[in-house]
């Protein structure tokens, strides 16, 4: 076995992590594009709109929502690894408007460079974070690789009229987003030792909040879309739910809530690589991008790791809904708003 950093960092074992080793997504699009849609009448929500989860209508009053994701390590610790991706893969259920009920795992483990003690504390912090979430880790599969890999398959349940779709933004809707940004920016910074594990500490802590809402009936149905905000920031998802909804996004770039240290490590320019993909990717559908500062454009397409969810909500449930969602999310805030489409699908100030 290789030697080993004490204590162990499981940062230093990767190129890249968390969801900014995702695919960019101009090349995911260009590459999805070229690939037959499936279509069927109980599907409710396929790939063609590059929603977060799959859903399929199994009974008149039940649709199972399915999702899939998995990536390299993100932290050091391997319990606060395995809670964060247990967390970020049953986002994709909550972004669907569902409740999660089974998880089965994804792992890739390099036995010949990793003690296997550190598999134990990733399952560990996973099925305490599936566990809290009301789910249930019920199987899996492994392999044996170079690289730690590890994520989650999950299926939720819905009722097919109180989903939520990344399509269903409306003009006048105010946009909420309930985590602070950052993780990307913090998550380079600690790997290069340019923070310390305190100033990482709360990026941590957010990633690994389960992003359960649980919204009273009324506001449940005053979301007209959601997503979660992971790899794409915010600006790359935001795009997603202005195109599948034929409207224009508002971002105001100064709401924005940032993690502790973030404005630091953004302004210090400590960038991924995910940061400038995203860019060129979001670039020809926004407007205003020259009135930002260089720090303020990049906050917008950090990729979050186990980021939050962006709501489009009905103006007259707004104020009710935050001052829930702040009961457990104290980060969350009021970002921008959906207009009627203009020449560009995203507008930024």
């Amino acid at each position: 076995m290789a030697d080993l950093p004490t204590p162990l960092r499981l940062t230093r074992t990767v190129a890249k992590g968390g969801c900014a080793a995702k695919i960019a997504a101009g090349t995911l699009t260009d590459l999805l594009r070229s690939l037959p849609v499936s279509t069927h009448p109980d599907l409710l929500v396929g790939r063609d709109l590059f929603d977060d989860a799959a859903v399929w209508r199994v009974a008149p009053d039940v649709a199972m929502i399915q999702t899939l994701d998995f990536f390299t390590p993100v932290v050091d610790d391997p319990r606060d690894f395995g809670a964060v991706a247990a967390a970020n893969a049953l986002s994709d259920v909550y972004a669907m408007g569902g409740t999660p009920v089974t998880a089965l795992t994804i792992l890739a483990f390099p036995l010949d460079t990793l003690p296997a003690d550190v598999l134990g504390e990733l399952m560990t912090g996973a099925i305490e974070t599936i566990d809290a979430a009301g789910a249930h880790l019920v199987g899996g599969h492994s392999i044996e690789d170079d690289t730690l890999k590890l994520g989650f398959s999950v299926t939720g349940l819905a009722h097919p009229d109180r989903l939520w779709r990344n399509s269903g933004a409306r003009p006048g809707d105010v946009l909420v987003l309930t985590k602070a940004v950052g993780t990307g920016t913090l998550a380079g910074a600690r790997k290069n030792d340019e923070i310390d594990a305190e100033a990482m500490a709360p990026a941590i802590a957010s990633m690994r909040q389960v992003n359960r809402l649980d919204l009273p009936e009324d506001l449940h149905a005053a979301v007209h879309a959601a997503t979660d905000v992971t790899g794409f920031g915010v600006a790359g998802h935001a795009l997603h739910v202005a195109q599948g909804s034929a409207a224009t996004l508002e971002l105001d770039a100064a709401a924005v809530p940032l993690l502790p240290g973030a404005a630091t490590t953004l302004a210090r320019g400590i960038l991924t690589k995910a940061h400038g993909t995203t860019t060129r990717y979001v670039d020809p559908h926004v407007e205003g991008r020259a009135g930002l500062t260089e720090a303020a454009w990049w906050s917008l397409v950090d990729p979050q790791t186990s980021g939050g969810l962006l709501l489009s909500v009905a103006p007259d449930h707004v104020d009710a809904l935050l001052a829930h969602v702040r009961e457990r999310f104290p980060s969350a805030a009021v970002v921008g708003g959906v207009v009627p489409r203009g020449e560009r699908a995203l507008r930024v100030r």
